[in-house]
C-alpha cells in the first residue's frame, strides 16, 4: 500500500451551493481530513479530478446516466449505480385511483424532499418551458411541494383527482406507536455497516422529532432487498415496523443531519455512526483491491 495520501472526490449536483453543510457527508469528510484524506468538491461532471475513490451525491430523484459514467473512472465508488430513487420504484403500500381500500391514506410527493433539488438544478427557461407545457394541457400545478405539503385523507375515496398525478404518490397510512407517541425508523448503512435510527413524535408526520437511539442493527431482508433493487452503497430507508415486517415509507441517498452539524450539537451515538461510516470510506480507499464498497447480498 502507497503511503501517499488519499483522495476522495464528493460528486455534488450542480445546484448544490459550495460549502453546504446540511448532509451527514459533511462530517464524514471532516473526519476524512483529520485522517489525512483530500476531499475535492465537484458540482457537476463537467471537471474529472484523478482520485482513489468517488461517493456519488447527486441530490436528485433521477440521476443522469452521465454521473454513472463519470463515477466509473473511479476505483473506489459508493452510490454509482443508484440512479432513481423514486417512491414509485419500491415504496410499500401505494395506491392508484379506485383502488379497493377502506383505511387511511397519505398523498406524498413522488420525488425525493419534495423535488426542490430538481427544480433548483433546472435551467430557468427549462422550468419555464415545462410550466407551460402544464398549463396548455389543463394539467394542475404540483400540489405537494415539501413534507409540511403532505396531505392525510381519512379514506381513498376522500382523496381529490388533483393529487392522482406523476408527481405524486397516494399510500396507506401504516403507523407505529410507542409509549403514546409515532416512532420513525432509519435504515442508515454504508457498505456492510447497518445502524437504526429510531426518533419519534407527538405528530403523525413527522417534521420536528425526539432522537431516541442510533445503534448497529441487523437490517430485515426486506430493507436489503430495496437495497440492492436501489443499487445504493451509502444512504437511508424510512420505514416503521408492522406485524414484525418493514413498510417502507422513503429512501435517500443524501442523508441530511438537520441544522447544524456541529458535532457537539449531535447525540454521541450519531457521532459513532458517523465515525463508523468514516473509517469505512478510509479503509476502501487505503486498500483499492478491494474494490467499491458494495451493499451486501445476504
Amino acid at each position: 500500500m502507497s503511503d501517499r495520501p488519499r483522495r476522495l472526490v464528493i460528486l455534488h449536483s450542480r445546484s448544490t451551493p459550495p460549502g453546504a453543510r446540511h448532509h451527514m457527508v459533511a462530517i464524514i469528510a471532516d473526519r476524512l481530513a483529520a485522517l489525512g484524506t483530500e476531499i475535492v468538491h465537484l458540482h457537476g461532471t463537467g471537471r474529472f479530478v484523478p482520485a482513489d475513490g468517488i461517493l456519488v451525491h447527486v441530490d436528485l430523484s433521477v440521476v443522469p446516466p452521465e454521473v454513472a459514467r463519470f463515477a466509473q473512472r473511479y476505483p473506489v465508488q459508493l452510490n454509482a449505480g443508484a440512479l432513481d430513487i423514486r417512491k414509485s420504484v419500491y415504496a410499500d403500500g401505494l395506491l392508484q385511483l379506485g383502488a379497493a381500500h377502506d383505511g387511511p391514506v397519505i398523498a406524498k410527493t413522488e420525488l425525493n424532499f419534495g423535488g426542490t433539488p430538481e427544480h433548483l438544478d433546472r435551467a430557468l427557461a427549462s422550468r419555464l418551458v415545462r410550466r407551460l407545457a402544464r398549463f396548455l394541457r389543463g394539467a394542475p400545478a404540483p400540489v405537494i411541494q415539501s413534507k409540511t405539503d403532505y396531505r392525510i385523507f381519512a379514506s381513498l375515496a376522500d382523496v381529490p383527482a388533483d393529487y392522482f398525478t406523476p408527481d405524486t404518490v397516494v399510500q396507506k397510512l401504516v403507523l407505529e406507536m410507542a409509549e403514546g407517541k409515532h416512532v420513525l425508523r432509519e435504515y442508515l448503512f454504508l457498505g456492510d455497516l447497518h445502524y437504526e435510527n429510531i426518533e419519534q413524535s407527538g405528530e403523525v408526520i413527522i417534521t420536528e422529532d425526539e432522537h431516541v437511539s442510533c445503534l448497529p442493527v441487523t437490517p430485515h431482508p426486506r430493507l436489503l432487498a430495496v437495497r440492492r433493487k436501489l443499487k445504493l452503497d451509502y444512504g437511508k430507508i424510512d420505514y416503521v415496523m408492522t406485524g414484525g415486517v418493514p413498510f417502507i415509507f422513503d429512501a435517500n441517498k443524501t442523508p441530511g443531519i438537520g441544522f447544524s452539524t456541529d458535532p457537539a450539537h449531535l447525540d454521541a451515538d450519531v457521532l459513532a455512526m458517523l465515525d463508523a461510516f468514516t473509517g469505512e470510506v478510509f479503509h476502501q480507499l487505503n486498500n483499492p483491491d478491494a474494490g467499491s464498497v458494495k451493499a451486501p447480498i445476504a
